[in-house]
């Protein structure tokens, strides 16, 4: 009798590479489930942080009648003035508002000690989870030895940025500026169309030179031979610039935006809505700090923003500019 023989069953290599390009797909889409759904925390984190921020500016508010404005550039933030307001009273006592926050001549700038346990003091409602920069850092700029900043994502609206209301060392068509003492009596248009606040991204925390494509926008752009300065003596002041243009020339580039929660200075504290959310342009300051600065996020598509009637919404960087920059305005105009 002859003997028969069973063939085994396997896998061709064929069956076996298909078979492991299968899986490989149905992994990148499972991934990039899970980082949707991160990012969707993470901007709902950010969300939640406006609208503490927003309900402390409306206590402020109810108790003094204005919200807080900024004494000069060397002065506390408005961020740092809510504190109380935001279950952080243990942090504002830290502060002396009594006593200056940074001290020094022009180009020798420094903390003041009695102000540098809480300029260092990192704060998580100031914070936005999508942007990954670590919390303390030395900031080159205002600094000795030792000194360190705290940073913050959060950053108040000064305006539209139109004319020569870039300039926040005068008066604006926003509702914070150098002396600021606006309230709800002052916005023209309702305050579902008006913007208290909006995100901003920390800086790389050093310089760089040379010419940079203009989606550089972690920096800030200092232009050599500009003066952003309105209304100034002999300066008429730059009006609506074309900002691509000017990021073209420029060679130097500094990376400190949104340095320290607690300082009020223009770069980082404010930002204004002359440019749509998300720009490729990099935020461009002139002398004295002055400039562009610009709503951005690392939020897919958009920013997050505080309304002065409590409210936050995610605005689209494809919105329209001229309805942008109204929302940043306290005299007319709105979405569409």
């Amino acid at each position: 009798m002859g003997s028969t023989h069973r063939a085994g069953k396997a896998f061709t290599l064929v069956e076996l590479l298909v078979v492991i390009a299968i899986i490989g797909i149905l992994m990148a889409l499972l991934l990039t489930a899970v980082q949707a759904a991160r990012e969707a925390a993470r901007r709902l984190s950010c969300q939640n942080n406006l609208k503490q921020l927003g309900l402390a500016l409306h206590c402020y508010h109810e108790t003094y009648r204005v919200f807080p404005g900024i004494h000069d550039a060397r002065s506390f933030s408005v961020q740092a003035q809510c504190l109380p307001y935001v279950e952080q009273e243990n942090l504002s006592r830290l502060i002396d508002f009594k006593q200056v926050l940074l001290a020094g001549p022009q180009g020798g700038v420094y903390l003041n000690p009695v102000q540098a346990p809480a300029a260092r003091m990192p704060l998580p409602l100031f914070r936005c989870p999508s942007d990954a920069m670590e919390d303390v850092y030395t900031e080159y700029q205002i600094s000795q030895p030792g000194d360190a900043f705290a940073g913050g994502n959060y950053v108040v609206c000064s305006g539209s940025g139109t004319g020569t209301t870039y300039d926040t060392r005068f008066p604006t068509d926003g509702l914070f500026y150098i002396g600021s003492a606006r309230g709800f009596r002052d916005i023209a248009d309702g305050a579902s169309n008006t913007i208290l606040a909006s995100e901003a991204l920390l800086g790389s925390h050093h310089d760089t030179n040379g010419p940079q494509p203009l989606d550089f926008g972690r920096q800030l752009g200092w232009p050599a031979g500009w003066r952003f300065r309105a209304n100034g003596p002999g300066y008429p002041g730059v009006v609506d610039p074309d900002l691509a243009a000017v990021a073209a020339t420029c060679t130097t580039w500094r990376g400190s935006r949104c340095a320290g929660w607690i300082i009020g200075r223009q770069m980082f504290s404010m930002f204004s809505t002359y440019l749509p959310p998300n720009p490729k342009i990099p935020d461009l300051a002139g002398q004295m700090h002055t400039g562009f600065y610009h709503a951005r996020s690392n939020h897919p598509g958009g920013v997050n923003v505080l309304f002065a009637h409590g409210s936050d919404r995610f605005v689209s960087e494809t919105v329209e500019l001229n309805a942008w920059r109204e929302l940043g305005t306290r005299r007319g105009g709105g979405m569409p």
